[in-house]
This record gives C-alpha cells, sequence and structure tokens, in this order.
C-alpha cells in the first residue's frame, strides 16, 4: 500500500479516528492508493498500531463521505481523485471563488461573450420571444491546470447589462454583477444531471480522449419573482475528480 508518510501524534488532542481518516483521505485523493487493492483492518493496524474501534470509525466516515466503497466478500476500496466540494449555501456562479477559498490552484477562462440569438431549447426553457436575445459566453475552470469543468451560459437581462470580460475572466460571477448593477437576485435553480461521453468538441476541451465519461449538468436560474433568467449547460471531467454536493433542506 503507497502512503504519503504520514503519521499519528497523540499529542495534538485530534482523535485517532480522525488522524487516520484525514490521511487516507488525502492519499485516495491524491490518487496514492491503488484503486484495485482492498483498504484492510489488517493493514491498517499494522500501519497505524492502534485498536479496531478508530479503524472501524475511520473506514465509515470515509464509507459516509465516499472515499471508499465496500464490495461484498472482498472489502473496501478506496474512489480515487480530487474532491470538488460544493456547499448549500454556494451561490450561482460561484464555483470559482468556493475552489479558490478551499485553497485549490483555480483557474479560469472566459470567452465568445456576446448577445446573441440562443439556441431553441435555451429559448424553451428561458420563456424567451422569438427574436428576443441573451448575453452568452463559455467559461473553464481548471484546477492545477487540469481542466474541470466548461460551462456554456445564457443570461436573460437587460440590454445595458454588459460586463467587461476582464472582471469575469477575474473569477467574479455574473450573477453578482447582475444583483450589484441591477438588483436582479437569483433565489433558485433546477438542476438535471446526466452521464454523458466526451464528444470531440468536448474531449478537446475538457483535455481527455474522445469517449471519456462525463459529468453533464443542466441548469435553470430563477429570480426572486419565479421567472427562469439564467440557463447553464455544465460538462465535468469525471475521472480526476470526484463531486461532493450538499443540499439545503431552507432553500437558497
Amino acid at each position: 500500500m503507497a502512503t504519503l508518510n504520514k503519521e499519528l501524534d497523540p499529542s495534538t488532542g485530534v482523535p485517532l479516528y480522525r488522524q487516520i481518516k484525514d490521511i487516507l483521505s488525502a492519499e485516495i485523493s491524491a490518487g496514492s492508493l491503488n484503486a484495485a487493492t482492498p483498504i484492510t483492518e489488517a493493514l491498517l493496524l499494522e500501519r497505524f498500531k492502534v485498536s479496531r474501534a478508530p479503524i472501524r470509525q475511520a473506514l465509515k466516515e470515509l464509507s459516509d463521505e465516499g472515499f471508499v466503497y465496500r464490495k461484498q466478500g472482498k472489502g473496501t476500496f478506496p474512489v480515487p481523485g480530487r474532491r470538488i466540494d460544493r456547499s448549500a449555501d454556494t451561490r450561482a456562479g460561484a464555483l470559482f471563488q468556493q475552489l479558490t477559498a478551499q485553497g485549490l490552484n483555480t483557474s479560469t477562462t472566459v470567452g465568445q461573450l456576446a448577445r446573441i440569438l440562443p439556441p431553441p431549447h435555451v429559448q424553451k426553457k428561458l420563456g424567451l420571444e422569438v427574436n428576443e436575445s441573451v448575453l452568452h459566453f463559455v467559461r473553464l475552470i481548471s484546477v492545477d491546470n487540469i481542466p474541470l469543468t466548461h460551462s456554456s451560459i445564457y443570461l436573460r437581462t437587460p440590454v445595458e447589462f454588459a460586463p467587461d470580460i476582464s472582471e469575469l475572466q477575474g473569477g467574479i460571477s455574473a450573477f453578482e454583477l447582475l444583483e450589484r448593477d441591477f438588483g436582479i437576485k437569483l433565489v433558485e435553480s433546477e438542476n438535471e444531471a446526466w452521464v454523458t461521453t466526451a464528444s470531440t468538441q468536448q474531449a478537446e476541451r475538457l483535455q481527455v480522449s474522445v469517449g471519456t465519461p462525463l459529468l453533464a449538468i443542466e441548469t435553470v436560474f430563477i429570480t426572486k419573482g419565479g421567472a427562469p433568467t439564467g440557463f447553464r449547460f455544465a460538462i465535468h471531467r469525471s475521472e480526476e475528480f470526484k463531486y461532493h454536493f450538499t443540499t439545503n433542506s431552507q432553500g437558497i
């Protein structure tokens, strides 16, 4: 079992199970553990020199958080890949800021900023008139220079709303600008998610092979008055990254 050579420190006051969990989660996220090799209690007992109780508690929490999974009769296996956490109170369009706040080396590239007539399916989702234009742009977010997600965004906004590409390039959310400049606040989003495979264009954008599994999420953003104001289609690289979502029962 490859490790990051981290040891337990009983003097810190941090429970042993938590230290074991943190060490293993870091190793799993870094890809240091073989996904085909089970993480057994025997190996962990030998490595950490503790009783079974903290080992079992650490494995339970790792399982609850999606870092490992159990195969009946075969053992517990790691789920490699860096976690991308998106909390319940994350503002619409603020994934870049949240990843940066988590200490990740995050970068963003914005392009194709213009007012256009959207495709028919976007027009239908936003309830647009036939010749109604919207603000459109695309955003690529990368972590450690590895493309994470590519989004195509359409916003139903006043014509006077004309953000500078340098503002968006700096990581600020278009939704934040819309609220700041026009008082239009998004309070709800409707999401559809599915698994797809990379087309030639998507493979080029995310630097993967054609046919690679991707996570696709289609989102409609709704204002306080109940009007659909934004549409986003995002594709997410799903091999190097794992996505951890939480929801808020109180709404946004």
